[in-house]
Formats: structure tokens, sequence, C-alpha cells
């Protein structure tokens, strides 16, 4: 068995298409399917991405408001051989950014319920929120808090599946990919890989049935 540990970037990464391997994951890990692989997760990491998607709102309602401002200023040049033509690819702007809004909405919905059927969620215990506050491994507090969530998680579980591996899978290598987060990581048993396409790499050399496990099938 192969643990998976993800966190908030995953679900943003997918929600912006910013990471299509990731998709290989959400449409082919269900309960119906023996994958061998068991995803991890916190549940604050789904709070987290539903926190960027506000911020998400907030920096679309003043991009639109921008718009609206530039757009009210072209009116006055009613004798301007440039001013209809700019309202309008203003207009298709204002379109384009509502459709990007939505989209990445409905997609980090789509990733939050699958989620909810195919991850496990760690939830936050005193003692480890204590342990987060007393050790600052990582400068950013929340970041700090989710690595201490896994290793609590890694440690707890480490004769569940004693020849299973561990994967930390996070883009964010400033905060998780630091030497000293590395050989933490390592301690626990837990690989640091920063992509989803480097999983899948890992995965098809590693454990090849893991691997064909998580292809699409067809028929």
């Amino acid at each position: 068995m192969i643990t998976l540990y993800i966190e908030t970037n995953f679900f943003i990464g997918f929600a912006k298409s910013q990471d299509k391997d990731s998709e290989k994951l959400v449409n082919n890990i269900s309960p119906d399917r023996n994958t061998l692989i068991k995803i991890v997760t916190l549940s604050v990491c789904c709070m987290e991405s539903l926190s960027v998607l506000n911020d998400e709102i907030s920096i679309s309602n003043r991009f639109q408001n921008n718009l609206d401002f530039e757009r009210n200023k072209l009116k006055g040049d009613k004798n301007s051989p440039y001013s209809q033509e700019i309202q309008r690819y203003l207009e298709q702007a204002k379109i384009k950014n509502k459709a990007r809004l939505n989209y990445i909405n409905n997609r980090l919905f789509q990733v939050l319920e699958w989620a909810t059927k195919n991850v496990e969620l760690i939830q936050l215990k005193p003692d480890i929120l204590s342990a987060s506050l007393q050790q600052i491994l990582i400068t950013d507090q929340t970041d700090n808090l989710i690595l201490h969530c896994i290793l609590d998680h890694a440690r707890t579980h480490q004769n569940t599946y004693p020849n299973g591996k561990k994967i930390l899978l996070t883009e964010n290598s400033r905060d998780f990919g630091t030497k000293e987060i590395k050989e933490i990581l390592q301690g626990v048993g837990i690989k640091y890989l920063t992509s989803t396409e480097k999983f899948l790499g890992w995965l098809q050399s590693k454990n090849i049935e893991a691997y064909n496990s998580i292809q699409p099938t067809f028929g």
C-alpha cells in the first residue's frame, strides 16, 4: 500500500487546471476500484482551499470593478474611432473573467466532493496543535501545522502497512522542500515529491501494479 499525502495546493492546482496530472488521480481513484493507493489530507487543507477561493472571488470582483470603471470613462469619447471597440473588448473581458471564476469554483467543489469519498481526512487534535505551537519547523504557521499533522499520522500508522511507502506531494518546495524538512520527513519514512507528474513517474518505476491500478478503464 502506498500512502499519498496531499495538501491545499493539490486542490487549488486541480481547480485552476494548473496540475493536469492530478486529474488522473481524481478520475481513477474511487471506492469501487482497488488502486493500492491511500490518499490522505488534512481537514484544514479543505478549509484553506475554500479560503483561497474566497481570495479569488475578491480579486475577480476588483478586476470587474476596474473594467467597469474604464468602460464608463470611455463612454464619454463618443467621437473616438477606437472607443466603441475598446468597450467591446472590455465587456468580453468581463464575461471571460466571470466564466473563469465559475470554472475554478465548480472544479474546486468537484475535487472536494471527490475527497469526501476517496480521501482520509486527518482531524486536528489538541496535542498536534500544541506541538505545532511549541516546535516551529516551518516559519509559515499554517504549513507548520500541516507538517505536524502529517508527521503525527505517519508515526501513528507506521505499523499499519510496515512495507508500505509514504509520499508527500506538494509544489510548495519553499516550505516543504528544504533539506531540514526533507530529513524530518524521511525520519518517519516519507519521501517528498513536488508534482503529480513526478509521483506518477516514481510510481511507474517503483510499483507498476499500483501504477496500473489507476489507469483509465474502458468498455
